[in-house]
């Protein structure tokens, strides 16, 4: 049996309602909050019925909700220097992937030196590392993807370079997540399906890392069957309850994967164009995970006849070990078209003249998703990539 580290801080909150346990939970880490919540959240009352749970806790509250998808960096900044104004001594989050990262973003600006941009890995810049003083951060998902509630990054877009790039900081681990389905239930079919593609591609991403291990391997591949088996329900209707519970601890749990080994190719490629095109980040993946996956999976049929069997057994039943890992790609492929979300970069904006420039950020700001794929990576194959993706 292989030698391995396991490590996640989080104290995870799993069920419905459990949004009511909220201030129970925060009132340890302090007696002021930032919270940062999605705008579509606070408009539809959440933002209010939170502050109103956190008051019954003696918890005085400062409400924030002028959070943009591909949450930018200049705006945490500025959000940070208000907190620290108003004096907050916790951070929370509620909302996408976009609101949990701005929240962590926000506890490390209000109390270290240097703008949120400084904190970016990139070879292009001496990299901050956050302090012991970071706030307190909890989180609570509105969306079943990201997996960000249990994740030590946080990604932020720079709109100046049009330019995204991601903290990496056991500091920003929240202390407390509450995972609370439903809270899942008004996301439409399209944030649905590009929200899950992203927990799906965490999933395999993990699996495939050249770091993996028994621990991340076993949460990617129970997240790879959910996924498999729930995405289209939730998708097809979005208060299905069984769909939404399973996809929110498909989301989690790969959130936890990518935790210990991080993503690779697909995110390499996407992120880039997400920050060029300020296109959704879901749907930068889902543009390329299947071409990712024909390219990459001669590295380990194992691995990837794995993937194959976890999303459907029934279909590789009488396959080689080969001719398994080379399904994994068109069962991969059949679920995007099963979720309608078969994509193109070219349909969020990604030009041929583009590519270079794409390919440039990727290896500047992705470096260690790409180091980290199964199968070797070099400038030309990241840009014959792209050219077959758009």
């Amino acid at each position: 049996m292989e030698d391995f580290n396991c490590y996640l801080p989080v104290k995870v909150i799993f069920g419905n309602g459990k949004l009511s346990e909220l201030g129970h939970y925060a009132k340890n880490y302090g007696s002021k909050a930032f919270l940062a919540i999605d705008p579509y959240m606070d408009k539809i009352g959440l933002g209010d019925k939170v502050v109103d749970l956190l008051k019954k806790s003696s918890i005085e509250t400062f409400k924030y909700s002028n959070i943009e998808p591909n949450p930018v960096c200049f705006m945490v900044d500025k959000a940070a220097k208000i907190a620290k104004e108003e004096g907050v001594e916790v951070v929370i989050g509620i909302g996408g992937g976009s609101t949990l990262d701005f929240a962590k973003g926000v506890a490390i600006i209000t109390t270290n030196p240097g703008k949120s941009w400084d904190y970016t890995e990139r070879t292009d810049h001496e990299i901050h590392r956050p302090n012991d003083k970071t706030l307190p951060i909890l989180t609570i998902p509105t969306t079943a993807g990201t997996g960000s509630e249990v994740t030590l990054y946080s990604v932020l877009n720079n709109p100046t370079i049009k330019e995204k790039s991601t903290i990496f900081s056991d500091k920003i681990f929240p202390k407390v997540t509450i995972v609370d389905p439903e809270l899942m239930y008004s996301m439409p079919p399209r944030l649905t399906a590009l929200t899950g593609i992203d927990a799906l591609s965490h999933a395999i991403e993990s699996y495939i890392n050249i770091n993996a291990n028994l621990y991340s391997s076993m949460l990617a591949i129970e997240s790879i069957k959910l996924v498999a088996q729930y995405l289209p329900a939730a998708v097809a209707n979005g208060k299905n309850k069984e769909a939404r519970e399973k996809m929110a601890w498909a989301s989690t749990l790969a959130g936890m994967a990518i935790s210990h080994v991080g993503t690779v190719l697909p995110h390499a490629l996407g992120q880039p164009v997400s920050g060029l095109c300020d296109a959704p980040h879901g749907g930068t993946i889902a543009c390329c995970l299947t071409r990712v996956i024909e390219f990459s999976f001669t590295a380990d049929f194992n691995r990837f006849a794995n993937i194959a069997e976890a999303i459907d057994s029934s279909a590789i039943k009488s396959l080689s070990l080969r001719e398994k890992a080379a399904k994994s790609a068109e069962l991969v492929q059949r679920l995007l078209k099963d979720v309608n979300s078969e994509v193109t970069f070219g349909d969020f904006g990604l030009r041929e003249d583009d590519i270079d420039k794409v390919t440039n950020i990727a290896l500047k700001a992705y470096y260690m998703d790409i180091n980290n794929n199964p199968k070797l990576v070099t400038k030309e194959d990241i840009q014959k990539l792209y050219k077959e993706c758009l």
